[in-house]
């Protein structure tokens, strides 16, 4: 099952900040020159918070957690950041334009019970790196809480998660709304009626969630929780939730047991998928002709303008573009072997991958890394050959500034896709979705030592149970 509860969140001020000023994007999407820009841009910026810069002279007494932490405290004590008055469950909407035509995506942001990531009703869909997650669980540590919140995704079928977003956003006042830096309008509600409140919980706690970014997140939160039941002598087993659950206690409930989540149904028609495209060096003895040459055994090569190029790929399954000295070219695996993509006389892989579905062999992604990223550089390529980009002037950007010798171009995995690998507890390989517009980060955040009361939680599990 999973596991809802409202919170008192913590946010900004609008009597002390420009809201506009004081978000970021999520911290993962953030290059070097957009840190700079969110640390100018003002004092109170969220940036120090989830990305803060590293000095030389930085020790384990002083460095980029702990001033993380200082900020937040500071922050707090000068009522830049407050909390609110009621436990809640919040709507979360973004209006933004794609083509001069505007688009709306609502979730609700919740408290979600963590669980081993696959071993419930939450889902993962990618793999993960152990720098990243050691990264995330020193801030949390530090902060002792989540300042940027998951996002995830649910399904709806019987839209009675809808209603109640439509309901609210109808009937409701915001208690944030504002224009960011890209035109998109952020919209805050919060949801305090108990009824309410137990609706949410009783519909979400039997569907599975699927992550959609944020994995790094999630399993830096899980392991910091287990580290500190273990050290509270907390049992953390799932024997001790379910238990909790069962008879409605929350007397072992620890803040740290639970994640900031944003929900958002699959179905909802802002959810966008957009493609990572990928840069290539390091690849030895490198010629354009040599490369074509040696993708012809899997692949169908030909010279095209960029509007083919994207045209086919947007249109065809296994179609993908490249990008090199200054030219674009189509490659389209040749039809006898799209059945089975490695199976082919080519001499690239003959060989199926034995402890993976087919529809993960079937991906765009695993046949673009492993029929051609492969070939060009072998199965382990070395850290920094390989870029993930997600603009595409920055893509043919960098390689007519020769940063990198070719670009790739592909289709994003589907949403359909994402919701069979999960099920089946398979990961896509890194990369392979990005979902846009991406939740910015400073609209809310949890925080354990301000933001857990025992009571009315007990008393809303009482009510769900009942």
């Amino acid at each position: 099952m999973v596991d809802i509860r409202p919170f008192k969140g913590i946010s900004y001020n609008p009597k002390k900040v420009n809201l506009s000023s004081v978000i970021s994007p999520p911290y993962d999407v953030i290059s070097s020159a957009g840190q700079e820009f969110y640390y100018n841009q003002d004092e109170y910026n969220i940036i120090r918070i989830i990305l803060g810069k590293e000095h030389a002279n930085d020790s384990q007494l002083n460095n980029k957690y702990t001033r993380a932490r200082n900020y937040l405290s500071k922050w707090i004590q000068e009522e830049a950041l407050r909390q609110d008055d009621h436990e809640g469950i919040y709507v979360y909407r973004q209006t933004f334009s794609v083509m001069d035509e505007t688009h709306v995506i609502t979730g609700i942001v919740a408290l979600v019970r963590l669980e081993e990531l696959g071993k419930g009703n939450i889902l993962p869909h990618e793999e993960t790196l152990s720098a990243p997650k050691l990264d995330r669980l020193k801030l949390m540590d530090a902060c002792e809480g989540n300042p940027e919140l998951i996002y995830s995704l649910y399904t709806d079928e019987t839209c009675q998660m809808d209603e109640i977003l439509t309901r609210t956003v109808n009937t409701c006042e915001p208690f944030i709304d504002f224009k960011d830096e890209n035109k998109r309008r952020q919209q805050v509600w919060q949801i305090t009626d108990d009824s309410q409140i137990v609706q949410i919980m009783k519909i979400m706690r039997d569907k599975p969630v699927f992550i959609a970014d944020g994995h790094h997140r999630y399993e830096a939160t899980y392991r910091l929780k287990t580290e500190r039941s273990i050290m509270a002598g907390v049992r953390s087993d799932e024997l001790a939730v379910a238990d909790e659950l069962k008879h409605g206690m929350i007397a072992g409930d620890k803040p740290y047991d639970y994640i900031m989540m944003l929900l958002v149904a699959m179905d909802d028609p802002g959810l966008i998928i957009l493609p990572t495209y990928r840069l290539v060096k390091g690849i030895q003895d490198y010629s354009v002709e040599i490369i074509l040459e040696g993708l012809k055994g899997a692949f169908e090569t030909s010279r095209c303008s960029r509007d083919e190029m994207f045209s086919a790929i947007e249109g065809e399954q296994y179609a993908f573009g490249m990008y090199a000295q200054g030219n674009f070219y189509l490659l389209r695996l040749k039809q006898t072997d799209r059945d089975k993509p490695y199976s082919y006389d080519g001499g690239i892989s003959n060989q199926l991958m034995d402890d993976k579905s087919m529809e993960y062999q079937s991906l765009d992604v695993v046949v673009l890394h492993s029929l051609v990223i492969n070939k060009l550089l072998g199965n382990c390529p070395q850290e920094g050959n390989i870029a993930y980009v997600k603009d595409m002037k920055e893509t043919i950007d960098s390689i007519d500034k020769g940063e990198y010798q070719l670009a790739l171009f592909l289709a994003p995995a589907s949403l359909s896709q994402l919701k069979t690998l999960s099920l089946n507890q398979e990961k896509m390989p890194q990369k392979s979705t990005y979902f846009w517009p991406k939740p910015v980060s400073g609209l809310l955040l949890y925080l354990w030592v301000t933001t857990h009361h025992k009571g009315t939680k007990t008393q809303k599990v009482d009510k769900l149970n009942s």
